[in-house]
């Protein structure tokens, strides 16, 4: 009875126009585009972001916390031909109310473009940027896993996207008690049927089948730790549909929808369960006032290594770290809003209040966000 009330609300909101789908955090990604126009000239870089997210969580699968804090990213920025650029910079890590910086790291990146196709070496255009939904990849991330190094292919066409990537999270160097660990996936869409409108106030509609997986390692040949390799690869298959309307107040309506498998490929198992699924349904509109999202989801036996929290079958908290609970099912809304301040300058703003089917006590986070990024113009080099 309670899935056929959730379906009839589920209609209701998207018939009324208030609902949102798959989380945009376009604001809030940090890219390294290459402009022929910016060819033979150094510039300086700057990406700045500051956060504030309170999640008032109460139940034994994800903690409550607060993160407040920024990054900052100043770079040089060198476009030795129109097709490559090459950063160098640091990344700082601050978190309010603490002693010294949480992490100081230096950025390199080396970016080759040609035609549709790009080849990034050295810090990728990583965390949010992929595009991922939050079952394979969790947006907490972004604040605390920000950085990620190594290799990434990425491609688009008018029918086809795609972003693959290796981030070599840890380095194991001989005799250490520790194991590498290393990331990876791909994030693909294929688009099965675009219609543009024709006129000043046309509508146009999109179809589209995305692709995802997740990837991780953990091992080594030449550690010195006990644990046994880990191997879990996560995988979304879905079907998204929008239609965007040129008006004043309503710009999208959209729903995207996936099944998500688990499979940990480990020869001695270390987490609670070997495989598992998940079902998460996504409605939602853009609207000039308010961004508004609705999601489900029901998990069974699910575990994601890098994904959401809150999608998890088994806990992740400090106090119930031993917590199962093998059916995890969860009602997820969230209002949105984007504020551009000034040029390159945005103020994001979220209430994310949820419900655990199971057991009905409203929890929720609240967030905002500033980003603040920018490049110009510092010298030409001499021949």
């Amino acid at each position: 009875m309670r899935f056929f009330k959730l379906i009839f609300a589920i209609t209701c909101l998207f018939s009324s126009a208030l609902c949102y789908g798959q989380l945009d955090n376009r604001v809030l990604t940090q890219t390294i585009p290459v402009k022929p126009e910016n060819a033979n000239e150094i510039r300086f870089g700057l990406h700045a972001f500051g956060f504030s997210k309170n999640n008032e969580y109460f139940n034994k699968i994800a903690d409550g916390y607060t993160l407040f804090g920024y990054h900052l990213n100043p770079k040089l920025i060198y476009q030795p031909a129109p097709t490559v650029r090459i950063d160098a910079g640091i990344f700082l890590w601050k978190d309010f109310g603490s002693s010294g910086y949480e992490d100081i790291a230096p950025t390199f990146s080396v970016k080759f473009l040609k035609e549709n196709w790009s080849l990034t070496f050295g810090t990728l255009e990583g965390n949010l940027a992929h595009g991922y939904i939050e079952p394979l990849y969790d947006f907490e991330r972004v604040m605390l896993n920000r950085l990620e190094n190594g290799l990434q292919f990425k491609m688009q066409t008018h029918r086809l996207k795609v972003d693959a990537w290796l981030n070599w999270a840890n380095m194991l160097y001989r005799g250490e008690d520790d194991q590498e660990q290393v990331d990876g996936g791909a994030v693909t869409a294929f688009t099965l049927l675009e219609q543009e409108g024709r006129g000043n106030l046309a509508d146009s509609i999109k179809l589209t089948l995305p692709i995802q997986f997740t990837a991780q390692h953990k091992g080594g040949q030449i550690d010195a730790s006990d644990l046994p390799l880990l191997t879990v690869a996560n995988i979304a298959v879905g079907l998204e549909l929008e239609k965007k309307y040129n008006r004043k107040v309503l710009h999208r309506l959209y729903t995207k929808n996936y099944v998500l498998g688990y499979k940990d490929f480990s020869n001695r198992l270390r987490l609670p369960y070997e495989q598992g699924h998940g079902l998460y349904l996504n409605v939602g509109a853009d609207t000039k006032y308010q961004d508004v999202m609705l999601s489900y989801w029901k998990g069974d036996g699910y575990i994601t290594e890098l994904g959401g929290k809150l999608y998890q079958s088994a806990s992740t908290t400090f106090k119930n770290p031993d917590y199962l609970q093998e059916e995890w099912e969860v009602l997820i809304l969230r209002l949105m809003k984007d504020v551009e301040i000034v040029d390159n300058l945005y103020l994001t703003l979220r209430l994310e209040p949820f419900i655990n089917l199971d057991d009905p006590k409203l929890e929720f986070s609240n967030s905002i966000y500033l980003t603040f990024d920018t490049d110009f113009f510092v010298t030409k080099p001499r021949r």
